[in-house]
């Protein structure tokens, strides 16, 4: 956009200084009048740039940015450091049932964006001065591309390549893809997946849109491509615009898992060029247009706030509301999981699993947003 500006507003200072120019070397008066049109279409130009530049489809189609947490995030996680004051991380009322003291003993966490909020309560509740520790190493201006010493955060892709490769030791996240999983096998490193909550997967579209309700045989039906209008599903005629993520996303993997032998169709993508790569296809995601469909967590959406103007569809009757989501009557609830690597070596990691599953672990899950599981017993010493 600023590169049109200055084009446009080149020209008419060109004008303005020739008009000038020649005005003077006569001997004349200036007359300003002459000005007027040329500045007018100057305005206009400005205008149209403006329009231009806000309707550009990476503006339109590319989700919400990245425009925090040195890039990996789309959401202000300013208050929910492990530092923050007064911050807005869940917590205990009471100290919490387990706890590391020694800052070498404390298992690297990282993981998807929406579950940065929990695991980041967790370790402010059991890891002891992990708010100095964090906030040093805040301080320092490491750049290690990791948001953080011990309580880390790059996103689901990132995240799950640390953990497999040794670097993070334990991940939170949606189920790994069969990609993920594939890419594990691999290396030869066999994980450990914990269920520690519960979540909801939902569709979602404009809040003024009549349709509350979807199958989930009308759901597979929309993104397989057999129904592209909304008056094959009891809405107002119009044109479905069923919007993907991009692969290896947490909620895309969720996806390919509820659409099960039924492919998706082709995603709606968008171009761009890039200065050094020239043109490259971007997925479309969300625009709030009219007749958009999307898909995401509950908590992302609700928790976060990363969807205005939208409302949760029931799925074959029943709401993603959290009791539904606890006893598991919303048909698309979903296991929210930590990962871990059966091989690691710090016994913490252990540890924390059995924290998470704890009437202390399982507060913070429910406090933070999710859904709570039944409380499990500690691990017999030795285990």
């Amino acid at each position: 956009m600023g590169e049109r500006l200055i084009l446009v507003l080149a020209i008419f200072l060109t004008y303005a200084a020739g008009y000038l120019f020649c005005t003077c070397r006569k001997g004349e008066r200036p007359r300003w009048r002459r000005l007027v049109l040329p500045g007018v279409g100057l305005a206009l130009c400005a205008a149209l740039c403006t329009v231009l530049y806000c309707s550009r489809p990476e503006a339109r189609y590319g989700g919400h940015g990245f425009a925090y947490m040195s890039g990996f995030s789309s959401t202000d996680f300013s208050q929910y450091m492990v530092y923050s004051q007064p911050g807005r991380l869940a917590a205990l009322d009471h100290p919490a049932s387990f706890q590391i003291e020694d800052q070498a003993d404390m298992p690297v966490m990282d993981g998807a964006e929406a579950c940065y909020p929990l695991y980041a309560a967790a370790a402010k509740a059991v890891y002891q001065d992990i708010a100095a520790i964090e906030a040093d190493w805040a301080h320092s201006g490491a750049d290690t591309g990791t948001n953080g010493k011990i309580v880390t955060f790059t996103n689901t892709v990132m995240g799950f390549d640390r953990l497999v490769r040794g670097d993070a030791d334990l991940f939170f996240g949606a189920r790994p893809s069969a990609d993920q999983l594939a890419y594990a096998a691999d290396l030869g490193v066999e994980l450990e997946i914990t269920p520690i909550g519960r979540e909801a997967f939902v569709f979602f579209v404009e809040e003024d849109n009549p349709v509350d309700s979807l199958t989930r045989e009308q759901l597979r039906a929309i993104y397989h491509g057999d129904v592209t209008d909304w008056s094959q599903v009891g809405g107002t005629p119009g044109e479905i615009a069923a919007f993907q993520r991009p692969a290896g996303s947490g909620s895309q993997t969720m996806m390919e898992y509820f659409m099960g032998e039924v492919s998706l169709k082709e995603p709606l993508t968008y171009e761009m060029v890039d200065s050094m790569a020239g043109v490259i296809r971007h997925v479309a995601q969300y625009a709030n247009e009219h007749g958009a469909l999307g898909y995401s967590f509950r908590y992302f959406i609700e928790g976060l706030s990363q969807e205005q103007g939208v409302k949760l569809l029931a799925v074959d009757g029943v709401s993603p509301d959290l009791a539904h989501i606890e006893d598991g009557s919303y048909p698309l609830t979903v296991p929210l999981c930590l990962v871990t690597r059966k091989d690691a070596p710090n016994p913490n990691v252990k540890n924390m699993i059995d924290f998470f599953l704890s009437p202390d672990g399982q507060t913070l899950v429910r406090e933070t947003g999710y859904g709570a599981l039944a409380p499990r017993e500690p691990r017999p010493e030795g285990e």
